[in-house]
Parts: C-alpha cells; sequence; structure tokens
C-alpha cells in the first residue's frame, strides 16, 4: 500500500476544516452534529485499536500519523471535530466560524509552505519553521476575516498560531486541534467585550 504522507494529512485537515464551515455557514449542521460526529470517530477509533474495520483502516494508515496509529487511530481527525464542536457550541456563529477557519487554514497550510520557504528554525519550537508559521498566520488572519473584523482576526490568527507552535507544556502535548478554535474564539470574545470592537 501506498505510504500515507504530511501533505495527504495536512489537506484532508483542510478539506476538512472547511467542509464544516461551509455546512455550518448554510445551516446544514450545527454543534450537536459535530458532537456526533466526534463521537462516532471515538467509538470507531476504539474499534479500530482492536481490530483493523475495513475502509476505515485504509483511511488512517492513509492519513493518519505513524506514531498514532496503534495508540490513538484518527486523533488528529477526533480531536479537529472536538475542536470544532467546542467552537461551534461555546461562540457565537461569526466567532465560531472565524476560529474553526483559522484552525482549518493556519495550521493546515503552514507545514504545507515550510516545504516551500527558508526553513527559518522557529525560535520556540525547533521542530517547526519560522517562516512557514509566519505565513500559516498570514493566511489564518486573511480567512478569518470573512466572518470577523480585520482586527478581530489578526490578534485571533496571531495569538492562536503562536500557541500552535509549541507542541508540549511541562512535558505534556499540547493538541492543538482543540487550543487553537478555542484560543481564537476566546480572543475575538475578549475583544468585543473589554475594546467594544
Amino acid at each position: 500500500m501506498r505510504q500515507k504522507t504530511g501533505l495527504e494529512r495536512n489537506l484532508f485537515h483542510l478539506g476538512a476544516g472547511i467542509a464544516v464551515v461551509f455546512l455550518l455557514y448554510f445551516g446544514y449542521i450545527d454543534a450537536w452534529v459535530l458532537a456526533g460526529i466526534t463521537a462516532a470517530g471515538f467509538v470507531i477509533s476504539l474499534a479500530q485499536k482492536r481490530k483493523p474495520v475495513p475502509v476505515i483502516d485504509t483511511l488512517i494508515r492513509f492519513f493518519g500519523r505513524g506514531e498514532e496509529n496503534g495508540s490513538f487511530p484518527g486523533r488528529g481527525a477526533v480531536f479537529m471535530f472536538f475542536g470544532m464542536t467546542l467552537a461551534a457550541a461555546l461562540f457565537p456563529e461569526d466567532i465560531a466560524l472565524a476560529s474553526i477557519t483559522i484552525l482549518a487554514v493556519g495550521d493546515s497550510l503552514s507545514p504545507i509552505i515550510a516545504t516551500r520557504l527558508n526553513r527559518i528554525m522557529h525560535p520556540l519550537n525547533r521542530e517547526k519553521v519560522l517562516d512557514a508559521s509566519t505565513a500559516g498566520f498570514f493566511v489564518a488572519f486573511l480567512a478569518g476575516t470573512f466572518f470577523v473584523s480585520l482586527t478581530e482576526s489578526f490578534i485571533a490568527a496571531y495569538i492562536a498560531m503562536f500557541v500552535e507552535s509549541v507542541d508540549y507544556l511541562k512535558g505534556r502535548r499540547i493538541e492543538d486541534n482543540i487550543t487553537i478554535p478555542l484560543i481564537a474564539g476566546l480572543s475575538i470574545s475578549v475583544l468585543r467585550i473589554f475594546v467594544l470592537i
């Protein structure tokens, strides 16, 4: 079988996120539907861990991270949908859509862009590339402006992509599929409360 690549995983991440934004925007799904997808994904992951599930096994091996396929099959997808569920449940529609867009675009495009740039090492994470993180922030910021103001999108994308650059905190792995949409949404919410943009 053809081995999966980081490009394929990130394109899946991008496509799934954009699809959710589209479906939420036009009212085809809501937080409850996303919660159901997340729960179903978790159950499938448990089943896959015990015994390979036809079709699902192929998809996980193709798109998943190799080191996660044994311990938590489909971890990235499950946590991504969980993060999108939280954003859709906790924030007003425009903030939720912007937060999910920042997750989908920034988190998926920055590693793709990394293969095309000069590869300046990130000072906070030697496994990431500073110019790619900067480009990821910029495209996430632009994408977020479809739903919120320039200022809101800029600050939300900046803070979220800063968090994205940190994989571990005090030895514990940070799940950016959850932290990015939550922090982006909270950033915009705080701005609206205290700055009244």
